[in-house]
């Protein structure tokens, strides 16, 4: 079977990184789903926490795909249960930095792009209760650009537990403002028209 080929890979020296997990996890299952149908399908199925491993499962074929950190796991008959079949950065080249992208949209004065990144929590605000609901906090990027966070919880569930200092991802809307701009869209579009954004906290999505 051609997944015997991933264990091998195992022997790949790891390359540790501690940024953009759920970015590079949805790359990865993307890819053993492109690369591997027999073991991994329907395609596209929705990743989500378990005992906090990201995970997808697949039906059709009645098997896991997760991940632990950088760490990868299989889970189904075909494994003899729960197996390790190395890092993510043996499959897939790792996402870039997006910090200077987001120093270019900031410069630039651009707006309505749609951007990944992380940051760490500096500032926790009052909900913006004008119109849609809003949870909003500023984060801080390793560049030192700051971001405020908007992040509708009338259409998705409020980032609970949020403190000072806590790692997010996030997938939204860039909008410029002169303070270093603004992340929104952080939620599936119930009409399905726009692009669906997240942000990941404490290994928990939310979207």
């Amino acid at each position: 079977m051609r997944f015997t080929i991933l264990l091998f890979l195992l022997l790949v020296p790891r390359i540790a990184f501690a940024e953009n997990l759920l970015v590079n996890s949805n790359k990865l299952f993307n890819f053993a789903e492109k690369s591997y149908p027999e073991l991994f399908s329907p395609a596209s199925t929705a990743t989500f926490n378990l005992d906090n491993y990201l995970v997808r499962y697949y039906p059709n074929t009645g098997n896991y795909l997760g991940t632990l950190g950088e760490d990868i796991y299989v889970y189904g008959d075909v494994f003899n249960g729960l197996l390790k079949a190395g890092v993510i950065s043996n499959f897939i080249e790792l996402e870039p930095d997006s910090d200077e992208l987001l120093a270019q949209l900031f410069g630039g004065g651009q707006s309505n792009v749609q951007v990944y990144g992380s940051g760490v929590v500096t500032s926790i605000l009052s909900d913006d209760l004008d119109g849609s609901r809003h949870q909003r906090f500023i984060i801080e990027l390793k560049s030192k650009q700051t971001l405020l966070i908007a992040h509708n919880i009338d259409l998705a569930p409020r980032v609970d537990g949020l403190s000072l200092n806590d790692q997010i991802e996030f997938f939204g809307e860039y909008e410029w403002n002169d303070k270093g701009g603004v992340i929104h869209w952080t939620h599936d579009d119930p009409e399905e028209i726009h692009v669906n954004g997240w942000i990941f906290h404490n290994n928990v999505i939310y979207q």
